[in-house]
Formats: structure tokens, sequence, C-alpha cells
């Protein structure tokens, strides 16, 4: 979409605060949720400053920031994720490079990872843990169990070259390239290794759900948010393989979608369900299994 800012500064106004309060209408015009927010961040982007300096300095902006400014609120407003825009997401205590075509992470998945982290202290410490993390996407959940589990080696499959292109810039990032293996993979990992924790978020979205997501989810890979006609297709083959891949008493931990609990439940496999954690809204959200021989 095709936007020219200086049209909406009065006076031609080019001060900081004149050109959010400009930028916040355009978006809160073309229907953006949270448009002073999304205003916010990309001008912070753009000028590599935090939003709380923009106010405080409220300094002229130079000419040529107002096309570049134009350009990222045009792309805000048909929808393209303001994570794809920027180039980066807030993940758990770290931030992540993230780019289109690769699912951009959400805060109900940091659950799964602070259950991952919680039962290797319980059950594992201070044994060196093997980790699969299926569907790694930008790798945030690997990297973040890195960083967090000192003592650990990951696995991490994905069928995207992209998401996994992406996950290996994110471990270089963070410094645990060392600690992850990187695998294209529909699912599983080649070989017959063992794991004493294997963690996933997959696509569990139902297919005919998604023509009503919001327009900026749209954006996002389809598969690695459908899940099939019901949404269990990949949670399935998941819970079907999982205990071949696990140690004795090892642990599966499973993103899951609205309503999908009692599915979990009633599903029969080597592991037995010990839990499914809640979110923040209280929707069921991560499902725990244990291998019970």
């Amino acid at each position: 979409m095709r936007f020219q800012l200086q049209k909406f500064l009065p006076n031609n106004r080019r001060y900081s605060t004149e050109i959010l309060k400009a930028g916040s209408r355009f978006l809160k015009e073309n229907g953006v949720e949270e448009p002073r927010r999304n205003a916010e961040i990309l001008l912070s982007h753009l000028l590599k400053k935090p939003v709380h300096r923009i106010y405080a300095d409220d300094e002229r902006i130079t000419r040529g920031i107002l096309p570049a400014y134009s350009k990222l609120l045009g792309k805000r407003a048909s929808h393209t994720p303001l994570q794809y825009i920027t180039g980066k997401v807030d993940f758990y205590k770290y931030v992540f490079s993230v780019e289109k075509g690769v699912l951009i992470p959400r805060p109900e998945t940091e659950i799964l990872v602070e259950k991952a982290v919680s039962v290797y202290k319980e059950y594992f410490l201070p044994v060196r843990a093997r980790i699969l993390d299926i569907g790694s996407g930008c790798g945030n959940i690997a990297v973040s169990l890195a960083k967090e589990i000192k003592n650990c080696s990951i696995a991490a499959t994905d069928i995207s070259l992209k998401a996994l292109k992406v996950s290996h810039c994110n471990a270089l990032r963070h410094k645990v390239k060392s600690k992850i293996k990187f695998y294209k993979s529909d699912i599983f990992p080649p070989g017959k290794s063992r794991f004493h924790m294997i963690v996933s978020n997959p696509p569990y979205i139902p297919l005919a759900d998604i023509a009503g997501l919001d327009e900026d989810v749209k954006r996002e890979p389809l598969t690695a948010l459908s899940g099939g006609r019901d949404g269990t297709s990949v949670i399935r083959k998941i819970l079907g393989r999982a205990d071949v891949f696990l140690h004795e008493k090892g642990f599966l931990l499973m993103e899951i979608g609205y309503n999908q609990a009692d599915f979990i439940r009633s599903f029969k496999c080597g592991m037995k369900l010990t839990g499914i954690e809640r979110d923040l809204a209280g929707i069921e959200r991560v499902a725990v299994f244990r291998k019970t021989g």
C-alpha cells in the first residue's frame, strides 16, 4: 500500500511526536489493531532509538526519514506482520530474527519452554540432556532451551529450508550453535537416536478455521499453521511414534490448540499423559507425556 506521511502532518510539522500521531491515525483507519503501539515500534526500528527516547527528545525528523517511515506504515497497513517488517521478535528472554515464510513465535509457546526447563531440573539434572525440537521454525524453542539448560544437546527438525536457515542464524546469534544440530525433516530426524525430551509446537489449526484467521496471521506459512482437516494430523504422527525416540521415562511436551485437550486425553499411545498446562487465558495449551516403558 502506497502512503505519503507528509500529507498527514499539520503545517508540515516534522517532529517525532507529530509523526507518530499521523502514523497511528493512518494505521487505525486501515484496521490495524493497536495502531499507536505499531507506529511507535516502526519508528523506533527506523530511528534505532527506544520508544521512550523518541517521546523524550521529540526531535525534528529529517525529510529523508519520511518516505522510509511511510513505506513501513504502508506495509503494516497491508497487514504484513510487524515482526516481518522489523525482522525480529521477542520470545522468552531473547530476541530472534524472523522473516517472511517462517512462523512468528507466540507468547503461549513460552509456556512450553518454561515447562521443559522445569522437567529437566526435576528429572534429569545434572545429566546431559538430549532434546529433540520438532518443527523448529525460527529456532526460538531450541535456542531458548540451549541457553537455559547448560548441559544439553539438541536436534531440531523442520520441513522448511528457509526456517532452517533462519534458525541456524539465531543459533549463531545467541552463541549456541555448537549445542544444536538442524535437520530437514517432516517430523522426526533420521537415524535411531533417543532423547530425554521431545518438545514441539506443531501446526494444529483446523483447515476450515484458516479462512477466519486475522489477516496478519494469514501472511504466515500455511504449513506451519494448519494441522489438516481437524487440526490433529501432525499431532497424531508425533504421538504415534514419539515413544520410539524417547529414552525410558523420557518426556514429550507438545503445544496444542483450543478444544484439543479432550482428543489428547483419549489418544492411545506408548506414553502416559501426566498433565496439561494452561496458558494465561486459561486454555489447556501444553500437553506433557512420559514414556511408561
